[in-house]
């Protein structure tokens, strides 16, 4: 069954009001059937400033910017190192924008519950077209020719970039466990990675067999961060791998900054 998202803005009144608003981690489930997975620690390399009214939603690299996609009143960025004002920025409006993926020569931008793909192009991107879909958009990465989406379920689902055809799916799962909540999505390094929503864990997945073959631990940069944190919303999201060099980041919604990482063995100095 898919999962019932809560990503509208009503748990921000809440904090307004006085709630609790410390963000909320829920555990990653292991399974019993087949290799356990390794285990990764993500450690902080390097911090830049983040927008702190940026909602992450995707984050990718394109042509040798980091772009952003934005949710509530949607946006498409591209960041700053430098700033927290990004280097450009096309408003959306009344839109919720999700996953951000790159072809290299095309930027494909989700939309939560609209059912719109934005395809963009140029430098600055300028919207291509607009392609209608059928379910939720989470997050969106691009592997092997194809855009793959996650929808909150355990599912990813493999599309044709052009017209967005649905070619296949395939379910995530850790020893035999549907990992359920994914959220945005990286693909890099042979792998899927993708965020678990009210996680601070991140998911390598297999491609072709939807097995979780890592999990990382990115629980050092919630802290960093949370002091500054006031809604239960601001949870990790985010996740892009820089081409030929190799470098991640990762960031969060609504948090004040972007971090360079590298990932270590658990139990690994540090």
């Amino acid at each position: 069954m898919r999962p019932t998202p809560i990503k509208s803005s009503w748990l921000l009144s809440l904090c307004a009001l006085g709630a609790s608003c410390a963000p909320a981690h829920r555990p990653i489930l292991d399974g019993t059937e087949g290799p356990a997975p390794l285990r990764r620690v993500a450690r902080i390399v390097a911090e830049y400033p983040h927008a702190t009214d940026a909602f992450t939603q995707g984050l990718v690299f394109h042509q040798g910017g980091l772009f952003e996609s934005t949710g509530h009143q949607g946006t498409l960025r591209r960041l700053s190192f430098e700033s927290a004002e990004p280097e450009w920025m096309e408003e959306l409006g009344d839109i919720f924008t999700e996953g951000l993926a790159s072809d290299g020569e095309r930027l494909y931008q989700l939309t939560w519950t609209e059912g719109l793909l934005y395809t963009w192009s140029g430098m600055p991107p300028r919207q291509e077209r607009m392609t209608r879909y059928d379910g939720e958009g989470w997050g969106l990465c691009y592997w092997n020719g194809k855009l793959v989406r996650s929808d909150g379920s355990s599912i990813l689902t493999f599309h044709e970039p052009g017209t967005f055809r649905v070619l296949g799916s395939v379910e995530v799962t850790l020893q035999g466990q549907p990992q359920e909540q994914l959220n945005e999505l990286e693909c890099a390094n042979g792998v899927i990675y993708a965020n678990v929503w009210h996680s601070s864990s991140v998911l390598e997945i297999d491609p072709t067999t939807g097995n979780v073959v890592a999990v990382i631990d990115a629980s050092e940069l919630v802290r960093a961060v949370a002091p500054e944190l006031s809604s239960t919303e601001a949870v990790l999201n985010g996740i892009a791998v820089e081409p030929g060099t190799g470098r991640m980041f990762m960031t969060g919604k609504l948090w004040p900054r972007l971090f360079e990482v590298r990932l270590e063995p658990a139990g690994g100095a540090g």
